[in-house]
């Protein structure tokens, strides 16, 4: 956090709330996983998937409750909340800010409400009110979000150009790769294993986006990995949506302890599907009724209705959404605002669920209001605050390597490595060729000093030029004297260009990666940023191309005129074919065709 510069003056307490990843006990469902890894190569039906899903619930629900011996309904809002007062008595502190984010933001409200006393200020991101039921709700605010994608990308010029008709494009491949699923590769990065015929359905495949909605760094690729899986390519999908799919972060039976006890006072008939996508009702219109069956074994206290009730405070807060966030809108962060008097609000108009550490402004903002809470922050920056840059054409080189040879995967490692044995043979000519040269240099000077001695001696014996010892004025060179071409005088030189030429490329390129991997740049899965930098760097292949070309060129002519001495000729072709070896590696990363 300190390096974000967001609080670096201020002790910044993180805790796992009960039940979660590192407390004891954790409510982790494993039997999820377990789930997965069977049925993840086969196409189930929704009927078939649900029925599996809710039995592993079950079998989760037994385990925790049977054989671990845990009181599920100890596991809770207000015992959450009560948690942190804990915490804070422990750890001496008189008040505190509290940050929240997503249901963070629902724990801190409840906060607010049982112990406000303890609050100096309070920090609202991808704000959950609890006055709205958010599950009655999903079908809706997934609606709002696809909207926000697809017109967001019909506003952006270069968007609407490079993926013209883009809400037309999703929906209709999602409706063909319902009729016929993909197979696709996934991978458990965890346990190291990839399940190489993944079924993707439509369906899946929109879940699947619903869910990149959520990360703000991922929304620029959105338009582009929808036109790529139009095309049959899942490159994209398939790299984000195995950390999603296989993310072991969430502990499931935490998650059915807190909303059972707290949203499950609803009836399915509650929710509203009132002008939403039939795709999207197909996906979602099932979820509360799929809610409550889970509610109804998982057995807990319910928090009454008082849990529900807005939140009237004074206590200073922060409301952070995102413009694009696909399950906390910023229609919720108003909603939660209108009990609290000092409440400010910001929209990130480029934004998924959860702003800070993610957004200059934000991080400002959040700074800002706790160097004051009182004092309302400067909203300036949101005036500078834009959408999001669409991965396009025009602000994108196409490199879809750059991210495997980040991570080092093979193929892209292999051709990296034989690249970079090719090109050292190929630097050897950066010292050979200027040797050779100095060789015939000295050998030619050396042989003009002995011409002229003998042609000074001949004058002076008076001996005609016809009687004149004879001397070779060929070297055995890159350079062989009268009888050579210019080609053949250029094509050592073409050899010693080349070598350098594509290390700058190679090495402009590694700093690139390396740059934008330690940035985290979600850009490294298409390409890199397009700028003037990269685009001078990418003229560079272009010179080698040329380089290359000249010396296949040249290699042919130099044998077939029998320049230089064989052994020369051996070099000049093992240097070409290294050269030429390089190219085709270049060739086939789509180095030449990347600019467009």
């Amino acid at each position: 956090l300190s390096n974000n510069d967001l609080a670096p003056d201020r002790d910044i307490v993180l805790f796992d709330q009960r039940g979660t990843k590192y407390s004891q006990p954790n409510l982790y469902c494993e039997e999820i996983d377990a789930l997965i890894a069977d049925t993840i190569e086969q196409d189930l039906t929704d009927e078939e998937s649900q029925a599996l899903s809710d039995q592993a619930v079950e079998r989760c629900h037994a385990r925790l409750s049977g054989g671990d011996n845990i009181l599920l309904s100890d596991y809770n809002s207000f015992q959450n909340a009560d948690d942190i007062e804990t915490i804070r008595q422990a750890l001496g502190y008189d008040q505190i800010n509290l940050y929240g984010v997503s249901y963070g933001t629902l724990l801190a409200q409840h906060y607010m409400d049982r112990h406000p006393e303890s609050l100096r200020s309070v920090i609202l991101d991808a704000v959950v009110p609890r006055q709205t039921n958010f599950i009655l709700n999903s079908a809706q605010t997934m609606n709002r979000s696809f909207s926000a994608l697809f017109d967001a990308c019909r506003e952006d010029p270069a968007c609407n150009k490079a993926y013209p008709d883009l809400e037309e494009v999703f929906f209709d491949t999602v409706k063909k790769l319902n009729e016929t699923p993909a197979r696709i590769p996934l991978t458990d990065q965890e346990r190291s294993i990839t399940y190489q015929n993944a079924v993707i359905n439509g369906d899946t495949f929109m879940s699947g986006l619903f869910q990149m909605l959520y990360a703000g760094s991922l929304i620029p690729a959105l338009p582009r990995m929808i036109n790529d899986a139009q095309q049959g390519n899942f490159d994209f999908f398939s790299r984000i949506y195995s950390l999603l799919l296989f993310d072991r972060s969430m502990s499931i039976g935490m998650y059915y302890s807190v909303i059972c006890a707290e949203d499950a006072d609803f009836t399915p008939e509650d929710q509203d599907l009132a002008g939403i996508r039939p795709e999207i009702a197909k996906v979602e219109g099932d979820e509360p009724k799929n809610l409550l069956n889970i509610c109804q074994f998982w057995k807990v206290d319910e928090l009454g209705a008082h849990a529900d009730d807005p939140v009237v405070s004074e206590i200073p807060t922060l409301l952070l959404s995102g413009n694009f966030d696909p399950i906390t809108p910023p229609a919720y962060a108003e909603e939660t605002a209108q009990t609290l008097p000092n409440a400010y609000l910001y929209v990130n108009p480029a934004g998924g669920h959860g702003q800070a550490l993610d957004n200059p402004c934000a991080n400002t903002l959040i700074r800002e209001f706790l160097d004051d809470p009182a004092r309302p922050p400067d909203m300036s920056c949101a005036l500078d605050s834009s959408g999001p840059q669409f991965f396009t054409p025009k602000s994108t080189i196409s490199f879809p390597q750059g991210l495997a040879l980040a991570n080092l995967e093979q193929p892209a490692l292999i051709q990296f490595i034989i690249l970079g044995l090719f090109l050292s043979f190929l630097l050897t000519a950066v010292l050979a060729i200027p040797l050779i040269w100095l060789i015939v240099w000295t050998r030619r000077r050396k042989q003009t000093r002995l011409a002229r001695a003998a042609a000074a001696a001949n004058a002076a014996t008076g001996a005609s030029l016809a009687e004149a010892p004879a001397y070779n004025m060929e070297a055995a060179s890159l350079q062989p004297g009268p009888s050579s071409t210019l080609l053949s005088k250029l094509a050592g030189w073409l050899a010693f260009a080349a070598g350098p030429v594509l290390s700058l490329f190679l090495l402009g390129l590694t700093i690139s990666l390396f740059k934008m991997a330690m940035d985290n740049n979600i850009m490294i899965f298409f390409g890199l940023p397009r700028t003037p930098l990269t685009l001078l760097m990418y003229t560079l292949p272009y010179l080698f191309a040329l380089a290359a070309i000249g010396m296949i060129i040249a290699s042919v002519h130099v044998w077939l005129k029998r320049h230089w001495t064989v052994w020369t000729r051996i070099y000049y072709t093992l240097l070409t074919i290294s050269a030429t070896a390089c190219l085709l590696i270049l060739l086939s990363w789509g180095v030449f065709t990347a600019i467009g």
